[in-house]
C-alpha cells in the first residue's frame, strides 16, 4: 500500500484510528521496557548474581544511550512519516528483549539495553505525541491520554505475564515470547497504520533550520523551567518504577510483585485520563502540583506500608499519577512554546528529561547498595518529587497564542 493511500485529511477519524494504533504500541512499548525494567532487574539478578548497583547502572546507560535518539525522532517523523520510524523502533526494541534472555556477561547485558534505547523513543511518548501532535489541535491531551493507556493496559498485561512464563518455563522463554510479539505483531501494524496528514506530509523548505529553532528554544526560560519540573518528577518516577518489582520482593513472592505492578498500572487509567479531560479545563500549573503530590505520598505510603491491602493501595495511589508525569512534559511545551516546531522543542525537552531518568535507577541502586535496603531510596524520591513542586511554581502563565487559558 502506498505512502498515499495510507494517508488522510487531517480530522478525527482518521486521527482516531492513528491513535488506535499508538495505544496498541504503548502495550508493547511501555509493558516490555518501561515498566519491564523492573522485572528484568530481578530476573537478571537471580539469574547471574549480579548487584542491584550493576543492572540499575544498565538501566541508567538505557536512558543515556537513548538521548541522541530522543532529540532526532521528533525531526524524523516531522520530516518522513511515523511509519517507519515507529516501525523500525519496535523491532528494535523486541530484537533486545529477546536477547536480554540470552545474556550470559553483564556487558552483553549493557548492549541489550543500549539496542533498546535506540528503538525506544520511536514507540514512546516522544514517539507518540510527535505523530498525534500532527492530527490533533485542542484535543490532542484527550488523545494523547488514550494512546498511552496502553501504557498501563502494557503493565496490566505484559509484565505479569512475564513473570508466569519465566516462573513455568524460565526467563529466556519469556523474553522470547514478548520480544517476538513485539517484532511480529507491532511493527506491521505502524507500517499499516501509522500515517500523517495529507497537509502535514510535504516539508516546507523555508522552515526554520532545526539547530536555530533549537537554540532559540533554549534561549527561552520558560523552557527550563519545564525541563526542570519534568525531569526531577521523571527521575523519581522512572527510580521507583525501574526498582519496583525488587521493592516489593522483599515483602512478596516475584509474581505478586509483577500484580502488585498491574494494579500500580491499573490506577494509572483513571489518572490518565482524568489529566487529559483537567488539561483542557484547568491551569496546568495547578494539574503538575497535584500530580507531583500524589507520587510523593504514595512513594512515603508505600514505605511505610506492611503487607497485603495497604502495600497494594499505596501502590494505587503512586500509580494513579504515573501517567501524568509521562503526558504533562508534551502538554506543558505544547501549551507554553506553542505548535511551531512541536517536535523538536519536545525532542529538545526529552533530552534533559532522559538524563534526570537516567539518574533516577542509577542513584537507587547506588543508595541500595549503600543501605542494604530500599527505604532510604524511597525517601530520596519522595524528596525529588518535592522539589518538582516547587520548581512548577516557578513556571508563569502561558502566551494565548500557545493556546493558554
Amino acid at each position: 500500500m502506498s505512502d498515499l493511500a495510507l494517508q488522510g485529511r487531517k480530522g478525527p477519524h482518521r486521527g482516531w484510528l492513528v491513535t488506535a494504533c499508538c495505544f496498541f504500541m504503548a502495550i508493547f512499548g511501555w509493558g516490555t521496557v518501561f515498566y519491564g525494567h523492573s522485572l528484568y532487574m530481578s530476573a537478571l539478578k537471580l539469574e547471574h548474581g549480579w548487584t542491584t548497583g550493576q543492572i540499575s547502572g544498565a538501566i541508567s546507560f538505557f536512558w543515556i544511550v537513548g538521548i541522541p535518539m530522543t532529540v532526532t525522532v521528533g525531526g524524523l517523523i516531522d520530516r518522513f512519516g511515523p511509519r517507519l520510524v515507529t516501525a523500525t523502533g519496535a523491532i528494535l526494541v523486541g530484537s533486545s528483549v529477546i536477547g536480554l534472555g540470552q545474556v550470559t556477561a553483564l556487558w552483553q547485558a549493557y548492549l541489550c539495553f543500549a539496542v533498546m534505547a535506540i528503538g525506544y523513543p520511536a514507540v514512546g511518548a516522544v514517539g507518540i505525541s510527535a505523530t498525534l501532535g500532527a492530527w490533533f489541535d485542542k484535543g490532542l491531551s484527550v488523545a494523547m491520554s488514550f494512546a498511552l493507556t496502553g501504557a498501563s493496559v502494557g503493565a496490566m498485561l505484559v509484565v505479569p505475564a512475564m513473570a508466569r512464563i519465566a516462573e513455568a518455563q524460565g526467563f529466556s522463554q519469556a523474553t522470547l515470547v514478548m520480544g517476538g510479539l513485539t517484532v511480529a505483531v507491532v511493527a506491521p501494524l505502524c507500517l499499516i497504520f501509522m500515517s500523517r496528514p495529507v497537509a502535514d506530509t510535504v516539508v516546507p523548505t523555508a522552515s526554520v533550520p532545526a539547530l536555530k529553532h533549537l537554540k532559540a528554544t533554549a534561549g527561552m526560560p520558560v523552557f527550563w523551567i519545564i525541563v526542570a519540573a519534568s525531569g526531577i518528577s521523571l527521575a523519581a518516577q522512572v527510580g521507583f518504577l525501574s526498582h519496583q518489582i525488587p521493592i516489593l520482593e522483599e515483602r512478596l513472592s516475584r509474581t505478586d510483585a509483577a500484580d502488585a505492578v498491574a494494579v500500580t498500572a491499573a490506577a494509572g487509567v483513571i489518572g490518565r485520563f482524568g489529566l487529559g479531560f483537567l488539561a483542557e479545563r484547568y491551569d496546568l500549573r495547578a494539574v503538575a502540583l497535584v500530580a507531583y503530590a500524589l507520587q510523593g505520598i504514595g512513594i512515603a505510603a508505600l514505605n511505610l506500608a506492611g503487607d497485603g491491602f495497604w502495600l497494594y493501595a499505596a501502590c494505587a495511589l503512586s500509580g494513579f499519577v504515573v501517567g501524568c508525569l509521562v503526558i504533562l512534559p508534551p502538554l506543558l511545551i505544547r501549551r507554553w512554546l506553542g505548535p511551531d516546531g512541536y517536535g523538536k522543542n519536545y525532542g529538545l525537552l526529552a533530552v534533559f528529561a532522559y538524563l534526570c531518568q537516567g539518574i533516577g535507577p542509577g542513584s537507587m541502586g547506588l543508595i541500595h547498595d549503600w543501605a542494604g535496603v530500599y527505604e532510604p531510596a524511597l525517601w530520596y524520591l519522595v524528596a525529588l518529587l518535592a522539589v518538582s513542586m516547587v520548581v512548577i511554581t516557578r513556571l508563569g502563565p502561558p502566551p494565548p497564542a500557545a493556546g493558554g487559558r
